[in-house]
């Protein structure tokens, strides 16, 4: 089965069930949805990490640098990752949906 049909025969059950009025507003309904639950995810992580050390990435980052320590470099790139994820994630938004990033 292509990949076209697929994705039609997963999109009609919501279609004829009268949640979207058709393909289009169904698929960019879900993109949409989807991206906003990934962009919550790492702003979660993100503020845990701000309520965590006091301060924003930069900061901690500046922090890092003159005293370092295993758990806070394992923290500087988890936080350092759900900076860039959430930054992807916002981007692909804009590129979906406006052609363009921000």
């Amino acid at each position: 089965m292509n990949q076209v049909k697929l994705l039609g025969n997963l999109i009609k059950p919501l279609i004829v069930a009268g949640i979207y009025k058709d393909e289009s507003a169904a698929l960019k309904a879900i993109i949409v949805d989807y991206i906003d639950k990934k962009i919550a995810e790492y702003d979660a992580i993100i503020r845990n990490f701000r309520g965590k050390y006091k301060r924003d990435f930069d900061a901690f980052t500046k922090d890092l640098t003159n005293s370092a320590n295993m758990d806070a470099e394992d923290d500087w790139m988890e936080w350092k990752g759900a900076i860039e994820m959430r930054n992807s994630w916002l981007e692909a938004y804009q590129l979906s949906f406006h052609g363009k990033a921000a």
